[in-house]
């Protein structure tokens, strides 16, 4: 899988690039933590746009990898972009509400969502820590460097606070480990982390 993704990432930049394109788009979640030096391993690539038309622009550009009929799984987390249907739109019980495109692009399952209501989900920078989903991100994102392309990513103090979140404990540990060797952004892990988080944070690296 390793490879895999990573050639993925290359064809969707090259894709991009080529197509003249400004769309406001961040990598997020796994992929996000192993291109800023987390030891993980991405099970999918993840893409998030700031604007809906995002996605169906994203959506026209990747059309050679949709199905040529309409997807018959119709869970968001199965169905698949074809060229009839490009995109899946879905609001749950609570108003969340998302859209999103979907490939499998040589084996590797590829995302790319807006959020266009998060029901409420926590997002301060004074307090209840920063969602990696949430509207934050977008001010805060930072570039690393990809081959030949400079792209978007959401930094890991913000990323930690959503590992945290989530319960994932392994990668909020693999997140943790890399801001202790590599180092990290003191205002923005205080933005990003929520008061309990930071306060344990604090403490595994030894600051106050």
């Amino acid at each position: 899988m390793e490879k895999n993704w990573r050639n993925v990432l290359v064809k969707i930049c090259d894709i991009y690039d080529q197509s003249g394109k400004n769309i406001d788009w961040i990598i997020v979640g796994s992929v996000g933590s192993v291109l800023q030096g987390c030891d993980m391993e991405p099970g999918d690539i993840d893409i998030y746009v700031k604007e809906q038309e995002g996605v169906t622009e994203f959506a026209e550009l990747l059309q050679s990898f949709s199905l040529s009929e309409i997807s018959e799984n119709r869970a968001s987390h199965t169905w698949l972009s074809s060229k009839d249907e490009p995109v899946f739109h879905e609001t749950f019980l609570n108003g969340f509400s998302w859209s999103k495109a979907r490939w499998i692009i040589d084996g590797v399952d590829v995302e790319v969502v807006h959020i266009s209501n998060p029901a409420g989900i926590p997002d301060s920078t004074a307090g209840d820590g920063i969602w990696e989903g949430g509207k934050y991100i977008w001010d805060l994102s930072k570039h690393v460097k990809f081959g030949n392309y400079s792209i978007p990513v959401v930094p890991l103090e913000i990323q930690l606070e959503s590992n945290f979140r989530r319960n994932r404990h392994d990668r909020a540990e693999a997140i943790l480990a890399t801001l202790k060797d590599k180092g990290y952004s003191d205002e923005l892990i205080r933005k990003a982390l929520s008061a309990k988080n930071l306060t344990y944070f604090m403490s595994e690296v030894g600051a106050e």
